[in-house]
């Protein structure tokens, strides 16, 4: 009897040390996507147009080699995003930032959902913006127009300098990616269940209003008939007068709502998460982790109780 205990101990040990969980490596990508977490990539904070880093975007990507020799997945990097399978994935040095990148294209997708083409300088930005980073020159969705670089010209790339990649296509590797399939933020999956909950009963209390008593002017036509040489003739005048207005008190009787039960609900949530490697457990998985770990150490606080008692 006593060995029958200790193995059903044993089982409750197990089973809630199970209950921890983890990201996988493809954990929230679409298929034909994978997670992109580059050694070094540390913040999802991407420039937009009027920030003073957006000045040295262009200069930034293209000096974060292009392309990297192979994808790279590091338990350092906090920042992600989801790449085509088919592209590379790198850092922007300069920015901690993750990117997706096509050596073929030179097509950039990052992690806040603006996109672009190194050779010929074109940026889309997530809201829809369109700058040209060689020149500098960028129309806003509100038809704003300008220059990124005309507060500091000296800011404004020189490609003969730079080393700027080519565009480049070789055989057996199929059409290009589409610029609109290049990646795409990471995106996880919750179900959640709210628990059942009791509303209270709820008293209002009676309360009585008082009386008043108001003045209000009011005007009367009247009419004077008057008789001239065997005739009336009428003058039509007005008379003002107060007139008096009384309310009476009254009382508004209380009530009482009776007490409900608000049956419990599941639902799924489903949250953009661009800032989270895959490799790094979640808070949910860190709390639910914790939660274990309470679990095997009161099973095992038992396991001599259990022994006793049989």
């Amino acid at each position: 009897m006593r060995r029958d205990a200790l193995l059903l101990a044993i089982l409750v040990t197990g089973a809630t040390a199970g209950s921890s969980s983890s990201l996988g490596s493809n954990s929230g990508c679409d298929n034909g996507y994978v997670v992109c977490a580059p050694a070094g990539a540390t913040t999802a904070t991407t420039p937009q147009i009027g920030d003073a880093a957006f000045q040295n975007l262009f200069v930034d990507i293209v000096e974060s080699s292009l392309p990297p020799s192979k994808r790279s997945l590091s338990d350092r990097a906090v920042a992600s995003l989801c790449c085509n399978a088919l592209l590379s994935c790198l850092t922007i040095s300069a920015l901690g930032l993750p990117m997706c990148y096509d050596k073929f294209t030179t097509n950039y997708f990052l992690p806040d959902g603006s996109y672009g083409t190194v050779v010929g300088g074109s940026y889309t930005s997530s809201t829809g913006d369109h700058a040209n980073l060689e020149t500098g020159d960028y129309t806003l969705t509100n038809g704003q127009t300008g220059n990124i670089y005309s507060n500091d010209p000296a800011a404004k790339p020189n490609t003969a300098t730079l080393p700027m990649p080519s565009q480049f296509t070789a055989s057996g590797v199929g059409s290009a990616v589409p610029i609109s399939n290049l990646g795409s933020q990471i995106t996880l999956t919750y179900t959640t269940t709210f628990p059942a909950s009791v509303v209270p009963p709820v008293t209002i209390s009676p309360t009585t209003v008082t009386g008043f008593v108001s003045q209000e002017t009011v005007v009367v036509p009247n009419t004077i008939l008057t008789f001239v040489s065997g005739t009336y003739v009428s003058d039509a005048t007005s008379v003002t007068t107060l007139s008096t207005l009384t309310e009476p008190a009254s009382t508004i009787q209380g009530t009482t709502l009776p007490a409900s039960t608000v049956s419990p609900v599941v639902t799924v949530i489903t949250t953009t998460q661009a800032a989270q490697s895959a490799n790094t457990p979640t808070t949910t998985t860190k709390k639910s982790s914790g939660e274990a770990r309470t679990r095997i150490e009161k099973a095992l606080y038992c396991i001599p109780l259990l022994l006793l008692l049989f």
